[in-house]
């Protein structure tokens, strides 16, 4: 028997430098950011309302149900910003590398400003 031909050719295989995560700790990591950016925009959108929808009844213009605008967005945004606590907690729990502090951080920070704003007006 002789020798194994070797093809010159052939790319080398490179192991995967970084730790493959888990396909649900993905979905748990994307739920997670995706439920963030949801609280981040129902906030805004939030605090947008209040400031305009005085500003149109202030000039005449009939608002009607327009006054429950801000309200329903603040409760949208602090039951998603419940859920985004929830999977933030899953998410560093379940994924093999942790996430940087800093995106736990602001995470963090966008999910407690709903129950902050409810604090002030009075609603808890």
């Amino acid at each position: 028997m002789g020798k194994k031909k070797r093809r010159k050719n052939q790319p080398r295989t490179v192991a995967n430098q970084y730790p493959t995560e888990d396909h649900r700790s993905e979905a748990v990591t994307v739920a997670w950011m995706l439920s963030t950016m949801v609280t981040l925009g129902a906030l805004v959108l939030a605090g947008i309302a209040w400031l305009t929808i005085p500003l149109l009844a202030s000039q005449g213009g009939e608002i009607g149900t327009m006054e429950v605008i801000p309200g329903l967005l603040l409760f949208v945004a602090t039951v998603t910003g419940t859920v985004s606590i929830i999977l933030m907690v899953c998410a560093v729990r379940f994924r093999r590398t942790m996430p940087p502090r800093s995106i736990i951080v602001v995470s963090t920070v966008i999910c407690f400003i709903p129950f902050g704003v409810l604090l002030l007006l009075g609603g808890l």
